[in-house]
């Protein structure tokens, strides 16, 4: 093992996404046209959500993004979708009205603080190039 590159959780590590998952689960989320939050406490592998009731709901990774042109619409013909991507929170809305979603995550052991620098403005690449 080298010094100058100590071999551990992180980033770039494979064996932190080739085990299962810490489950993390949240279910009933009232949404408006206001973006909310889900703040993971490890970086996710895999997030899967599911659209409840009411609305059609944007799925992205920033507000703007949700706010904006950047997000994925959950409608009647897509009640769930599965995102394999390692970000430390994800945001929905209700396209219009309200509605309600359930999530669940599959987190790794890699703190979510090793995101916070990994963009251009932070956390989950807010800012980016179909980001937000």
């Amino acid at each position: 093992m080298s010094l100058t590159y100590p071999y551990g959780v992180g980033l770039g590590n494979v064996g932190s996404y080739q085990v299962s998952g810490q489950p993390f689960v949240s279910g009933s989320i009232p949404l408006t046209t206001a973006p909310v939050e889900v703040s993971f406490p490890q970086v996710t592998q895999r997030i899967i959500i599911a659209k409840m009731a009411g609305s059609n709901i944007r799925v992205g990774f920033s507000a703007n993004g949700v706010s904006g042109a950047n997000y994925f619409l959950m409608s009647g013909n897509v009640p769930t979708a599965e995102f394999n991507v390692k970000v430390s929170s994800v945001f929905l809305r209700a396209d219009t009205g309200t509605a309600t979603a359930s999530l669940s995550a599959e987190l790794t052991n890699i703190d979510a603080h090793q995101l916070w620098n990994s963009g251009p403005s932070g956390s989950n690449w807010s800012g980016s190039l179909g980001v937000g």
